[in-house]
């Protein structure tokens, strides 16, 4: 199958004659006193019997007039609005949409930046409802352009620019660890994070979250062996806001996305010159600028360009760079009638260390690194252990100059094009086309079996137990323990090309929606995997060299699978979707999609066990090779996706929602690889609460999640890959929100607690239907209390998050313990731009064991002396100083 495009086009003749939308001649009782502009259009709105919708960065520092009198909603809203560079549009008879105004010559009062993170002094402090997002608009897994985060028939969870500079995330997994429901595993680095929606079990990754950039997927994969999306997605000074959609519509808008979508929503272009920037410096000699700039070329175009350079050493320091690298992204855009369209391009070359679970002994409560050493900063990269390389096995898969430095690195060019309209008849258009081209390598220690003696490592292979250290040639007590893991080598080339387009009809009780998606993509895959290196156990290793049992470079076994494979596919959806309005108070959610893929791929059949020197006695250069016959492997699949969902007003501050849906992603090229041809099926049943009042605003969403027949892989230690099939059922209840008991405390807070089970467990000898799904755990608690202080212009915050025990096994033989969490921050603004921050990670240096080492877990019947686990990051302070402008 070669790659084809040209069939992807669409040609649209559009002349429905709809009367326009206008404004009714009665008039309201208006009465709004002196407030922020935001809660103002939010009493406006209730007053004048409409739905006001806009950004909260549209209206932040903006004050509203007192308003007494009669109105019509046109006079009462050119009121509200006067001297403040906004405008206000009928979307349609009853929604008003809140926008920049064209005229730059209208400008708005002083008013802080979009960034700031606290109000100006003298002002009064955002409610609970406004600062959690829930009067926002909100453009993930809706069908209408104009649906709040209150509005909204599924449970979602938004994080805007002030929540993301609070947070100083290191990574794109540790941003969205704070979401209901979502068990994040952020310990690999600053990618290469493991995401778990709703007790899903999974290999890790987002196999079933979609992590996608302003609604459209970097590449149509979310999850592959040694590729996450978060490698070319990251938080950075150009992220507006982030929206997180857990179960409900995510996969009717997103292919595969049966769990949740996360959608990383950039900054547009500006109206008026703005500048974000942001540098910071770490413990762990982090060296960090981000920058964002935008403004108007013309009256009619807008660019803004956005870019982050950083080099760390890591808290776990390999004695070389952990991670070095940036990005740097263009975006165009210029207004047509009713419309816009835009251009962008992102290029990313970016290195990050890769860290897998570290050798342990100990209670797993309080465990310390095998070496005595605190576990949250063991390394098991360093400098001598880099310098070994790969053996001469790897070069028969192209592998053979790879870096252990270089650890996870992307290096890939995204560009794309944008294209929104609308017309009076209701009807909208939003295209989006994006092209991606590129490629990842990915150099990793991955942990073998646990340590054991040096004389017993000699023993079992037969030899004298006579070690040297290879860099000195000094001698090894046998009696002290050795390690043997491995350096695994992976290089990946991405090429896609997708598009999806949707038209939408907006009425007075209806926004129906119609699309269609297409992706064209390829990956070609080089592995040298195994290659396994003998060391000593100390804090940044050193390899040993041990007669008849390693090569003069350390190994002790070369490659034992070197694959070159290569794929194709072609993907295309249907969709459709609706939200009908029935009543003022109630309205029903339907989705329909329809996907269907056909993948076809070229893999060699690989050779076992190859001696490449012929001496039996030298085993250390034993290889299992790519070889040069392959066979071909070819999948099609579809499959038919629906939901429905209810949102039902109580009140004007309280509201019901549910959602069901069904929905199912298709196989990928790993599982085609491995021989597996079934879809990952799912349903997903949820049922909510919601509040917004003038203290609390909160979501409180109870689920099932039931999957039918779930395949998943892990490659064990010794290069032999074990799938195994299952069905799993999970009931649960999220909680999410935020408590101002009074203007300068508020609380954020969160909890989920869910029974995640195996049903029909297959695969291996014992039946482990009943079990807990591995790694996830029963509870996680959050709670953030954050006070104000200096007037308004200085925040301090503590975060607390318990996470309950796991199992790291399926067999449930291996616990691990739960945890606290603690971390810190504080924030000053000097004045509207300038602002310092300290985060605290980890106050308490908590180890905290988030998963175990899915290489030599499975079917273990338990915990030792000596374990193998990823550890929580020790303790990390971070010091940052921001800039924000933004002209008025």
């Amino acid at each position: 199958m070669s790659p084809r495009w040209p069939w992807i086009a669409f040609v649209c003749l559009l002349a429905i004659t709809v009367p326009g939308y206008g404004q009714s001649e009665k008039t309201f009782d208006i009465s709004i006193r002196e407030q922020p502009l935001g809660s103002a259009l939010q009493v406006l709105a209730r007053q004048l019997e409409v739905q006001i919708v806009f950004f909260s960065g549209a209206t932040e520092g903006l004050s509203a007039r007192p308003l007494e009198g009669r109105y019509t909603r046109a006079h009462a809203l050119e009121a509200m609005l006067a001297g403040t560079g906004l405008r206000y549009v009928f979307l349609n008879e009853n929604s008003v949409g809140i926008q920049s105004a064209p005229d730059e010559q209208q400008k708005p009062p002083s008013s802080p930046s979009a960034d700031s993170t606290v109000p100006v002094a003298g002002t009064q402090s955002a409610e609970p409802a406004e600062e959690f997002g829930m009067d926002e608009i909100v453009v993930t897994g809706t069908a209408s352009r104009v649906r709040t985060k209150f509005q909204s028939s599924v449970a979602i969870s938004t994080y805007d620019r002030p929540d993301i500079a609070r947070r100083a995330p290191s990574s794109t997994a540790d941003l969205i660890s704070a979401v209901p429901g979502f068990w994040v595993e952020s310990t690999a680095g600053t990618t290469q994070g493991n995401v778990f929606a709703r007790g899903i079990v999974q290999d890790g990754g987002y196999r079933y979250v979609g992590l996608v950039e302003d609604g459209l997927p970097v590449y149509p994969v979310f999850e592959l062996s040694f590729y996450n999306p978060d490698q070319f997605i990251r938080p950075s000074q150009s992220t507006a806001r982030v929206e997180v959609v857990r179960g409900g519509t995510a996969p009717i808008f997103t292919s595969g996305a049966i769990g949740g979508t996360i959608n990383f929503i950039n900054e547009a272009p500006s109206r008026a010159p703005e500048i974000f920037a942001k540098a910071g410096i770490s413990d762990h000699g982090t060296r960090l600028l981000d920058v964002h700039w935008g403004a108007p070329l013309s009256e009619s175009w807008r660019m803004a360009a956005g870019g982050y350079l950083r080099q760390s050493d890591g808290i776990r320091a390999p004695g070389y760079p952990a991670d070095r690298g940036g990005q740097v992204r263009v975006d165009l855009r210029r207004s047509i009638d009713n419309g816009e369209m835009g251009f962008y391009a992102k290029y990313i070359d970016d290195r990050s260390l890769f860290v897998v679970p570290i050798p342990l002994r100990g209670n797993p409560d309080h465990p310390v690194a095998v070496d005595g050493s605190p576990a949250g900063e063991y390394s098991l990269h360093s400098s001598d252990v880099r310098a070994a390389g790969l053996p001469p096995s790897a070069a028969e898969v192209g592998l053979d100059g790879s870096d252990l430095a270089d650890g996870i690195h992307p290096s890939l060019l995204t560009v794309g094009a944008d294209l929104s309209r609308r017309w009076q008849s209701g009807i909208s258009l939003r295209s989006h086309t994006r092209y991606t081209d590129g490629d990842v390598t990915f150099d990793g220690l991955f942990t073998g079996d646990v340590p054991v003696s040096g004389a017993a490592f000699a023993a079992a292979r037969g030899v004298a137990p006579d070690f040297r250290f290879i860099a000195t040639g000094q001698g090894f007590d046998p009696d002290f323990l050795v390690q043997n893991h491995g350096h695994w080598a992976i290089a990946k080339r991405f090429r896609s090309l997708q598009n999806d387009s949707r038209f939408t009809l907006a009425t007075a009780a209806h926004d129906l929606s119609l699309g269609v998606y297409a992706a064209d993509y390829s990956m070609s895959d080089r592995w040298s995997l195994g290659n396994l290196l003998l060391t000593d156990v100390g804090n940044r290793p050193r390899r040993l060299f041990l007669a008849g049992a390693t090569d003069a470079a350390g190994f002790t076994r070369y490659s034992f699978l070197n694959l070159r494979a290569d794929y194709e596919a072609v993907a295309w959806a249907l969709y459709a979707a609706d939200e009908w309005s029935v009543s003022k108070r109630l309205r029903l959610d339907f989705g329909l999609r329809y996907d269907r893929q056909n993948l076809e791929g070229s893999i060699s059949n690989g050779v076992p066990d190859v001696d490449l020197d012929g001496d039996p006695a030298t085993t250390y250069d034993i290889a299992a090779l790519a070889g040069t016959e392959r066979r071909l492997v070819e999948n099609d699949s579809n499959h038919l996706s629906y939901s429905a969902g209810f949102n039902y007003d109580l009140t004007d501050e309280q509201a019901l929602f549910g959602h069901f849906t069904r929905s199912a992603k298709l196989p990928h090229f790993d599982d085609i690889r491995n021989g597996v041809r079934v879809k990952d099926r799912v349903s997903n049943a949820e049922l909510g609460y919601k509040v917004a009042f003038d203290d609390l605003a909160l979501f409180l969403t109870a689920y099932r999640t039931d999957f039918d027949n779930v395949p998943f892989t892990d490659i064990l230690v010794d290069g032999s890959t074990v799938v195994r099939r299952a069905e799993t059922q999970t009931i649960g209840l999220e909680l999410e929100g935020l408590y101002e008991p009074v203007d300068t405390l508020s609380v954020r807070f969160g909890a989920t607690l869910q029974d995640p089970e195996y049903r029909d467990f297959t695969g291996t000898s014992i039946d482990n239907s009943g079990n807990r799904v591995r790694r996830i755990p029963q509870s996680m608690l959050r709670l953030v209390p954050s006070v104000e202080f200096a007037a308004g212009r200085g925040r301090a915050f503590l975060s607390f998050a318990h996470y309950g025990r796991r199992y790291a096994n399926d067999e449930n033989t291996i616990r691990l313990p739960s945890y606290l969490k603690l971390d810190a921050g504080i924030e000053y603004s000097f004045n509207d731009s300038w602002t310092a921050q300290l985060n605290v990670d980890n106050l308490s240096n908590e180890v905290g064991l988030t998963e175990g080492n899915p290489r030599t877990d499975v079917g273990a019947s338990g915990i030792g002396q000596l374990y193998n686990a990823r550890a929580l990051f020790g303790r990390s302070l971070m010091l940052a100083v921001r800039y924000n402008f933004r002209s008025g």
